[in-house]
């Protein structure tokens, strides 16, 4: 629970109760290598297979990445609520299937793909590699380097940040495969009425050389619950106990500050100047009478 001036802020997990048959994945990113050679596929648990290519947008480019990309493991961080909120901004991509400059030193792959909400795995090989394919890639045009700008589950959010979103990953080996271990977590942010249906991830990343088809794969999986992030507005009781509780902290404050402030006067100046008084109420007129009256 997260406090701010006259909110509450709450995270909550709940059982997701609502039965999600299928969303879309959401990609954009670079292969080192032409786009002839590239074949992306889906498969899952029900084990139904979709050839990806057919809806991916395939265009020839050169492997240029800017220099903010993270080439080291990137940190993952749940996005404050306000940044969601401004940058829930929906989109969609407009072209579907069109492959352009299939021959071009690099290739980039863009485009939203449908999945069923299942386990199941996208995956980026060499043609010819894990499939029967009337292409076969020569062994030394493989090159799984690879740049992603977008990789989000569900609506298209692309202002939102993601786990994978600007990162890098390179290779000198030829037969390569990079394995991305997802766990997608339903997210709702929720404010004044608004509401922004998600989804977040978590994921670790395993690479070998040699022992697997090459390729990049996106391993994914569904986690039962739901986050709901939500920030509402403080009850009328809930500001009185907040501002009270406030008050009395200050005045805890104040009295070790003159506790402290004591300390340091006796310190500094002895214990003459912390009887400063006492010579006053010993040393009055009627003092003076009552030793005459004994005379």
């Amino acid at each position: 629970m997260d406090r701010s001036a006259g909110f509450i802020r709450t995270f909550d997990a709940f059982l997701d109760e609502v039965v999600r048959k299928d969303l879309v994945i959401n990609l954009d990113l670079v292969v080192a290598m032409p786009c002839n050679y590239i074949h992306t596929n889906v498969r899952d648990a029900t084990d139904d297979r979709f050839l990806a290519a057919e809806l991916l947008n395939y265009q020839g480019a050169v492997f240029n990445i800017p220099h903010w990309y993270q080439e080291s493991d990137k940190k993952i961080v749940t996005p404050e609520l306000e940044q969601v909120l401004e940058r829930s901004v929906p989109a969609a991509f407009q072209m579907k299937g069109e492959h352009r400059d299939e021959g071009a030193p690099a290739c980039r792959i863009y485009g939203a793909i449908p999945v069923n909400r299942v386990k199941g795995e996208f995956h980026i090989t060499g043609k010819g590699y894990g499939y029967r394919d009337r292409t076969h890639t020569p062994m030394q045009a493989l090159n799984f380097t690879h740049a992603i700008s977008e990789f989000s589950y569900g609506e298209f959010f692309p202002f939102l940040d993601n786990p994978l979103d600007m990162t890098i990953k390179s290779t000198n080996e030829n037969i390569h495969s990079f394995r991305y271990h997802i766990s997608v977590v339903p997210t709702l942010y929720r404010k004044l009425g608004l509401e922004i249906d998600t989804n977040q991830y978590s994921l670790s990343l395993t690479e070998s050389s040699g022992r697997y088809v090459p390729g990049i794969f996106f391993q994914y999986d569904f986690e039962p619950i739901k986050m709901v992030i939500e920030e509402k507005r403080l009850s009328f009781w809930q500001f009185v106990v907040r501002l009270v509780t406030i008050l009395g902290g200050i005045m805890v404050v104040a009295g070790w500050l003159y506790k402290l402030l004591d300390k340091a006067l006796l310190l500094t100046f002895g214990k003459e100047f912390a009887k400063r008084g006492e010579e006053k109420k010993s040393g009055g007129l009627l003092d003076k009478v009552e030793e005459f009256e004994k005379i």
